[in-house]
């Protein structure tokens, strides 16, 4: 028998707030629909960026569509003219690119940006509702939840470490977990936010923990991209982080196989694709860590040095931590998600799997 889920979650950062409804069944809508009633909006602006499902980007559509004139923006056409947001109630409905977007209303039909910045603040929008189905994040192909476990496999390492002997337990690389296990996940990330934006709402002290590994994960990106799955590139940056520490002697070698325990256990990688420039690499990690990286001394425990949570390393350390991340094999695909069965991203997947464990 399905379980319901439901799930409230406020978010103060400072003087804004960002409000967490998860919800589970087509039922959920007519709730979606009432909060939209209460926005009494003149327009809506519906924003995607072609990641979101068509029968939920349709369902979001009609919905707003029956309350007010609506228009729909696609960010693979190109980003949002300001003119086109004035005067309109903004709804995200997509991943991680549209729910960066200030928006008063955030539909995260993917983990990782459920997990990321859908729970942001994005000013200049001083409130926002954040509206989750667990239903339909369970429904999504097994490689963009494993993608979105490596958001929850960030907050533990960086955040609250206490959870980690339940997520290792968790976690397994076929990716499948029911929606009252997703529920968690998100609970876990969303309440690990608001314990550091409260009082850090523009996340440039503590809360620049909820960002660990996501520099260098973009400079990755940048470099071997294509030749990555998803999320691959977020997961290399946390490896590359803790080597980074371990060789400035910030962090002792346990931190860093907790790092790889975790994210094995996820099926993600741990190691760059064969054929990776290392000197391109590189220079792309200089340049990512120019403002300087936070580092992290023991799980939870950002490394402070004269006030500063943001470490400058030089590119003889990032260029060593590289050539530590070269993959013998030249595969790239962890053993462990290689053994699994991966359906097409836009295909049809299996029905989803019960996770085990509560967080």
């Amino acid at each position: 028998m399905r379980r319901s889920v439901r799930l409230d979650r406020r978010i103060q950062a400072g003087a804004a707030q960002v409000f967490l409804a998860v919800r589970g069944g087509e039922p959920s809508w007519s709730e979606l629909g009432t909060r939209l009633d209460g926005l009494r909006a003149e327009r809506f602006l519906v924003v995607t960026d072609g990641t979101a499902p068509e029968a939920t980007l349709a369902a979001v559509r009609a919905l707003a569509a029956d309350r007010a004139p609506t228009a729909v923006h696609d960010l693979r056409d190109g980003p949002l003219p300001a003119a086109a947001r004035a005067g309109a109630v903004v709804l995200a409905v997509g991943g991680e690119r549209a729910c960066g977007l200030p928006a008063e209303v955030r539909l995260p039909t993917d983990l990782a940006a459920a997990c990321g910045p859908a729970l942001a603040l994005h000013r200049p929008v001083p409130n926002a509702l954040v509206w989750v189905r667990a239903d339909q994040l369970a429904a999504r192909p097994a490689a963009w939840t494993r993608a979105g476990t490596v958001a929850v496999v960030r907050h533990v390492l960086a955040v609250c470490p206490a959870q980690y002997p339940t997520l290792a337990a968790l976690l397994h690389p076929g990716a499948r977990y029911d929606e009252p296990t997703l529920t968690a996940l998100i609970a876990l990330c969303a309440d690990a936010r608001a314990a550091l934006v409260c009082f850090d709402p523009d996340e440039t002290g503590p809360a620049l923990a909820l960002g660990y590994g996501r520099s260098l994960a973009a400079a990755v990106r940048a470099v071997a991209g294509p030749d990555l799955a998803p999320g691959d590139a977020e997961a290399l940056g946390l490896v590359l982080a803790a080597r980074v520490a371990e060789r400035l002697g910030l962090a002792a070698g346990a931190t860093g196989w907790a790092h790889r325990d975790l994210l094995a256990r996820n099926g993600s990688a741990t190691a760059l694709p064969g054929g990776v420039d290392v000197d391109r690499l590189t220079v792309a990690l200089v340049n990512a860590a120019a403002p300087g990286l936070l580092l992290l001394a023991d799980l939870g425990r950002p490394y402070c040095a004269d006030g500063r949570l943001l470490t400058r390393v030089d590119a003889a350390v990032l260029r060593a931590a590289v050539e530590g991340l070269a993959d013998p094999v030249g595969t790239g695909v962890p053993r462990s998600r290689a053994a699994v069965t991966e359906p097409a991203l836009a295909g049809a997947v299996p029905a989803a799997g019960s996770g085990s464990g509560a967080l």
